[in-house]
């Protein structure tokens, strides 16, 4: 992904960039930012059996309480798309699938994948419209 510092996130290369550096420095400003208004986090829950949603509110609640949970994680995006960082047209991207590996202080790492919907929003800027996790 390049350097490991913030973008504009004029791309989406650029929007990867600010999420994986987000969890990275656990800075729930910047996450939020990464975010549209009507981010959905689609996810199986486990303990239910099902699958379930969270929308931005509680996703910013949840994802916050994990960063300050931890002292260390670290977030790596693998297999990013290589037109990522040049990607910059005014549309809706349904499906841009990206593998992960997320280390949580001491714990075992998650592998697993991450599929984005992503959008460019009316200042340039690209954000997540929504997130399905698939291990």
């Amino acid at each position: 992904m390049g350097a490991r510092t913030w973008s504009d996130q004029m791309t989406v290369g650029g929007l990867l960039r600010n999420f994986a550096l987000s969890y990275d420095y656990r800075d729930s400003l910047r996450y939020a930012d990464c975010l549209a208004e009507s981010f959905v986090f689609h996810y199986y829950d486990v303990r239910q059996g099902r699958f379930d949603r969270m929308f931005r509110e509680t996703d910013l609640k949840a994802t916050g309480g994990l960063f300050r949970s931890f002292s260390h994680i670290d977030l790596e995006w693998n297999d990013i798309p290589p037109w990522a960082d040049d990607y910059s047209a005014e549309a809706v991207m349904d499906s841009l699938i990206v593998r992960f590996n997320l280390v949580l202080g001491d714990e075992p790492p998650l592998m697993g994948y991450a599929r984005f919907s992503v959008t460019k929003e009316t200042d340039g800027r690209f954000r997540l419209l929504a997130w399905w996790d698939d291990f």
